[in-house]
């Protein structure tokens, strides 16, 4: 999951980061005429800056005619390779007085390889946008330690990706929520698009719940494609929770209606209700979708969409959205998803909060959204 992003982030990061330590320091070669040990005013650094700008072929290396043998010693020497690449000036500042301030010039050109790498990723350019105005803001005028620079940098993207995460972030505990009602079982509606996962899905959170101790009644009011009744059955035997359900054909209002009233008769926590596939441009099945909410009343309701399906999802949630309530957002197939952009993007484009994540096949597959897992799963490594 994210692997795509995270090696467009990795390359950028290491690409801005890079060269430093191929050479040597320049306090580790003093050159002739300096004043040895002694301070250098910062303002002589500022003049190497401008100097830098107006006439950048001056700093260039010379050629080496004589080839091989000095430079392959040289070469054999360098340091491994350091997270950010200094300009000119930028190094010698560094020197001179043991920290350094990034160069606008320096930021801009992260910026622009990081926003690329979000673009080409399925992150919208609204996103991309946001998270470098709010990493420029980080950067622009900040003195880095010497020894921390690698470390600094990539701790001022992680938080601006995390300003991005944690806007999506549901701000409430669903399971938390589900045992605070008391005057009979939390009912939650599934829906979305076919072949979304909303099934699998459904036993996912109800084997979730039934390890946290909460009793979950399932609904199996997907009386429309063939072996689902079947499917959730089966799902249902090995979690070991009890399911409702009907024949083919059945209203799935009504059995959604059934499952509430046996998990109210037995004192059930939660009701979970399946509901058929649908497009939003299917005005029938529309139609039934909205019947189930009047008849079920459910104290929330679950978009269910595949994460490879990129940003066509926010333009089904909003098209949905038209038609009822939709409280939150799961993004079932994430391992499979190599580019996982839409995950930074959902949330900002529909305003709905995403709460769990559909990370492989097996029950225990389910991840509650959590932007520090997100950081982690995008960001190189500092070391």
């Amino acid at each position: 999951m994210f692997d795509s992003l995270k090696k467009k982030f990795s390359e950028a990061i290491k690409g801005f980061v890079g060269r430093e330590r191929k050479e040597a320091e320049v306090a580790e070669a003093p050159k002739e005429g300096s004043r040895g040990n002694a301070a250098v005013p910062e303002q002589e650094a500022k003049a190497v800056e401008a100097e830098e700008r107006a006439a950048p072929e001056k700093h260039a290396a010379p050629p080496n005619p004589a080839g091989g043998a000095a430079q392959k010693k040289r070469d054999a020497g360098a340091r491994p390779e350091r997270l950010v690449d200094l300009s000119i000036a930028s190094r010698i500042k560094k020197t001179i007085i043991g920290s350094v301030a990034l160069s606008d010039s320096e930021i801009e050109g992260l910026l622009s390889k990081l926003k690329i790498s979000m673009l080409e990723s399925d992150v919208t350019f609204d996103v991309a946008e946001e998270f470098a105005e709010d990493l420029r803001g980080k950067l622009h005028g900040r003195r880095i330690a010497s020894r921390d620079i690698d470390k600094e940098v990539l701790g001022s993207v992680r938080l601006a990706l995390l300003d991005i995460l944690r806007k999506g972030s549901p701000g409430f505990d669903l399971l938390q929520r589900a045992r605070s009602k008391t005057d009979g079982p939390f009912v939650i509606l599934f829906l979305g698009p076919n072949g979304a996962g909303k099934t699998t899905l459904i036993a996912k959170l109800a084997s979730r719940m039934k390890r946290e101790e909460v009793s979950a009644v399932i609904s199996a009011s997907d009386t429309f494609r063939a072996a689902a009744i079947e499917q959730m059955e089966h799902h249902a035997a090995r979690i070991g929770v009890p399911i409702i359900k009907s024949s083919y054909g059945a209203d799935p209002a009504s059995v959604a209606f059934d499952a509430i009233a046996y998990a109210r008769a037995h004192r059930a926590a939660v009701v979970l209700i399946d509901s058929a596939g649908r497009q939003e441009t299917n005005k029938s099945l529309i139609r039934e979708m909205e019947k189930m909410a009047r008849v079920s009343k459910p104290d929330m309701t679950l978009f269910v969409g595949e994460s490879t399906a990129g940003n066509a999802i926010a333009s089904q949630i909003v098209e949905f959205g038209k038609h009822m309530r939709i409280d939150g957002i799961i993004l079932t197939k994430l391992d499979c998803d190599a580019k996982g952009g839409s995950a930074l993007s959902i949330s900002k484009l529909t305003g709905i909060p995403i709460l769990f994540f559909g990370v492989g096949e097996g029950y225990d597959a389910l991840v509650p959204y959590d932007p520090e897992f997100v950081a982690d799963a995008i960001l190189p490594s500092a070391g």
